[in-house]
């Protein structure tokens, strides 16, 4: 007995007539009726009472019809998973990723996709904005995160407003608890490497900053330990310094200045059904993340 006359049978019992399911499921009257006189045939005995009212189900019936429902929803989430992998396959997604992203919310998006879609497979790399993003452009990477970049013309879809904060050492001079934009004037300034120095130059240029730039090309922790040890002043951004417990200062900087964390694919690109799958839990993702954001940053 084939679960599609069950499903036949819960939709004629659900809408109380013959005609009535055969009109929504397309099938003639006589022919349904047919199906459900069959049905019974098999089981030996009837299952419904046919009437000027309609249908109604028998004694026998009624005590069938919860396992019958229990059957047909066991057999939709088992054609659920059939059809998953059949689309799915052994699909890899290839993706590269800033540091920050890739240490804060990759782990937690691929575990989750991983979880949803069996036999999936995500590589990340992480590098600069130029290994990034040009891995996108060559075709190595199926997906990029990072920060939007008007220097590449890729689709981009927002994700996070990424503000940055002033890092200073805990004896620094300033007045009250922001940083202006216009302090980093004439001062040492550490450039983050892997993501921020383009971020940061654009800031700089946009309001006519000038510090002396030591270009370094180490981690953020690192930024962090040269900074604490009176090396120069670093600007980093909220998604590198949340939870952080350093030697140091994070002090807003204002007028506030900030990135635009996004997902980047080339233009003409067709995400494939993991792609969008993993694009939509990155967004609920980062949902999550800005409701745990605010108030961590010491």
């Amino acid at each position: 007995m084939g679960a599609s006359k069950y499903k036949v049978l819960l939709t004629a019992v659900d809408l109380g007539s013959f005609s009535a399911a055969a009109q929504k499921l397309g099938y003639t009257q006589s022919g349904l009726t047919h199906m459900m006189n069959t049905l019974e045939g098999e089981v030996g005995f009837p299952i419904l009472q046919r009437g000027y009212y309609g249908i109604k189900l028998t004694p026998a019936g009624e005590r069938l019809i919860p396992r019958i429902r229990a059957l047909v929803m066991c057999e939709d989430a088992l054609e659920n998973e059939i059809d998953i992998v059949r689309s799915y396959g052994d699909k890899v997604i290839r993706i590269g990723a800033f540091s920050s992203i890739a240490e804060t919310w990759l782990p937690t998006i691929v575990q989750r996709l991983e979880k949803e879609i069996p036999g999936v497979t995500v590589n990340i790399q992480t590098g600069t904005v130029a290994e990034v993003f040009g891995g996108l452009e060559e075709g190595r990477f199926d997906l990029c995160y990072g920060s939007r970049n008007p220097k590449y013309n890729f689709h981009w879809i927002p994700l996070f407003t990424d503000r940055f904060y002033a890092v200073l050492p805990k004896d620094y001079p300033t007045e009250g608890e922001e940083f202006p934009i216009s302090g980093f004037n004439g001062t040492k300034f550490l450039m983050p490497g892997l993501g921020f120095d383009d971020d940061i130059s654009a800031v700089f240029a946009e309001r006519g900053v000038r510090p002396f730039v030591t270009q370094t090309y180490v981690d953020d922790p690192a930024i962090i330990s040269m900074v604490e040890h009176n090396l120069g002043i670093s600007m980093l951004s909220e998604l590198i310094i949340n939870g952080r417990k350093n030697a140091v200062r994070f002090v807003p900087i204002v007028p506030a200045v900030s990135r635009t964390m996004a997902i980047a694919m080339k233009p003409d690109q067709v995400p494939s059904v993991p792609q969008k799958r993993l694009i939509t839990l990155t967004k609920e993702f980062v949902k999550e993340y800005k409701a745990d954001l605010f108030g961590n940053i010491e």
